[in-house]
Parts: structure tokens; C-alpha cells; sequence
């Protein structure tokens, strides 16, 4: 492969044999003025796909945090069935980067979707606490426990904002739910808030527990009579929905998924997030 320029001592922007481009890492690939030619035995690992926005980034991330962020993605991508964008190694090393800069100022946040993010995606998680691990090896930097959760949804951001076409369904489907709920309800829902992104990665594990056929499983299924009966509108709201997935994408909700809907729903609608539209 050649390199046509270099980002810092250890990562370049390279040109494969078929004139694809990729970013290269290896120790000291950077120190030479480009263009030369770059043996596979100096690379330690190569992105694809990364979008050139991102390029301007790296070099303003220390090395040794991209070096974390890279080898979390190369691990990402061996315990996840779903690929993984190549964009997610600039966007978790620039969060890492913060994380650590706010950890060391004494400025640690919390966010309401940590303990859904555990529950919910396990493997991402999971990937999340060894990347604490390796920064806190790395590093010396011991991050709070629930950076791992914010760190996972770095991942499942990854996993589902690559240009496949399952991804965009996935897209599309919350948009066309989320459009449902506000007709039903004559809201206007924050797109920007974090109940509607709890709300998001909530649907994007039924979308994967469907896709798998493995329908969502609790001992909650008790609750649709109930449910049903306390919360007439929102039952209404997640029968039109289902109505949608079915006759889009052949899928059936069982109760269990329904009471699952309805709580996430009612979650949603009782929230500041959705405000009313004003009357004209």
C-alpha cells in the first residue's frame, strides 16, 4: 500500500493495490514524508470506510487514545454479529478523549439511559468495560463504571448507522413509529432528548430480538390485561404500530411485546420530551 499522507507518527492515510483508501496504523508508519510505499509487516491494523470529516480529527486526538479506541473497535467486531462502522474509531476516541479530560477536571455526568444500555445490550456493555479496563491500563485514568454504558452506545450507534440496508430500515421504522405516536397524540417529540434516545435503543432491541426470532422475554407478560384496560390511548397507539410492522415487515407482536411497547410509550409520552403542538 502507499501513503499519500500522514496524520501523526503512527496512523496515515494510505492507497490500497485497487486504489481504495484506508487509514493505516502501525508504530512509526508516520515518521516519513509521504508519498513512499508501506509493507503490510509495519501496519498493526487498517480502517475502511472512515468518512474524510473525521480525517481532521485524529490528529487532534492523542495517539495513544485512537491506539484504545481502534483495538476496542477490532474487539467490537469480533464479539458482535453486526458490522461495525469504521467512523466509530474517531467518534469513540474523540469521546474517550473528553471523558478523560472531564474525569480529570472533576466533571463526571450522568445520563438517565446508563442502566438501560446495560440491561438491554450486554455485549456492548461488555465491550465497554474492557475499554475501561484498557484505559485504566493504558492510561492510569480509572473512569467511572458507567462510562462503559456510554461507551456502548458509541458501539450500537456503530453497529446501526453504516450504509447497509438494515440499518436504514431500522432508521426508517423508528421515524415511521415515532410519527405514529405523534399524530395519536398531538405531540411534537425532542428528537434530542434522552427519553427519546432511550426510547430509540429500546426499539432497536426489539427490532434485533425480531430479526432473530427471539421475541422479547420478561416476566411481565401479567401486565397487558391491566395495561391494557389503564392505558386505553397508548394500547391503541402500539396497535396501530403493530399493525405498520406487520403489514411492512411481516412481523407479529406477541403481548409480551406489546406490553413492552406500552410501557416504553407511556415512558416516552409522560415525559417532558413531548410537548403539545400548539392549537392553530
Amino acid at each position: 500500500m502507499r501513503v499519500i499522507k500522514n496524520i501523526n507518527n503512527n496512523v496515515s492515510l494510505c492507497v490500497d493495490s485497487s486504489g481504495r483508501e484506508l487509514i493505516a496504523f502501525g508504530k512509526g508508519i508516520g515518521f516519513k514524508r509521504p508519498p513512499y510505499e508501506l509493507s503490510l509487516e509495519q501496519v498493526d491494523r487498517t480502517f475502511y470506510n472512515i468518512d474524510s470529516i473525521y480525517l481532521s480529527m485524529i490528529g487532534a486526538i492523542p495517539e495513544k487514545i485512537i491506539s484504545i479506541a481502534a483495538r476496542a473497535v477490532d474487539y467490537a467486531r469480533v464479539k458482535l454479529e453486526n458490522p461495525v462502522s469504521s467512523n466509530i474509531v474517531v467518534t469513540l476516541a474523540d469521546h474517550i478523549n473528553f471523558a478523560v479530560e472531564r474525569h480529570r477536571k472533576h466533571m463526571n455526568i450522568s445520563l438517565p439511559i446508563v442502566h438501560d444500555v446495560q440491561h438491554l445490550f450486554e455485549t456492548e456493555y461488555e465491550i465497554g468495560e474492557r475499554t475501561l479496563a484498557l484505559i485504566r491500563r493504558e492510561l492510569g485514568v480509572d473512569l467511572p463504571e458507567e462510562e462503559a454504558s456510554y461507551i456502548a452506545l458509541h458501539i450500537i450507534n456503530g453497529e446501526y448507522s453504516g450504509d447497509n440496508r438494515q440499518s436504514l430500515l431500522d432508521k426508517e421504522m423508528i421515524l415511521d413509529i415515532t410519527g405514529i405516536i405523534e399524530s395519536r397524540f398531538g405531540l411534537s417529540i425532542d428528537r434530542k432528548g434522552f427519553d427519546y434516545s432511550r426510547f430509540v435503543t429500546h426499539m432497536h432491541y426489539l427490532f434485533k430480538r425480531s430479526r432473530e426470532g427471539a421475541p422479547v422475554e420478561s416476566e411481565n407478560h401479567e401486565l397487558f390485561l391491566p395495561l391494557k384496560t389503564s392505558f386505553p390511548d397508548v394500547y391503541a397507539c402500539c396497535v396501530e404500530i403493530g399493525r405498520y410492522l406487520e403489514q411492512t415487515h411481516s412481523w407479529q407482536l406477541t403481548e409480551e411485546e406489546y406490553v413492552y411497547l406500552m410501557l416504553h410509550i407511556n415512558r416516552l409520552c409522560s415525559h417532558e420530551d413531548c410537548k403539545s403542538e400548539p392549537e392553530i
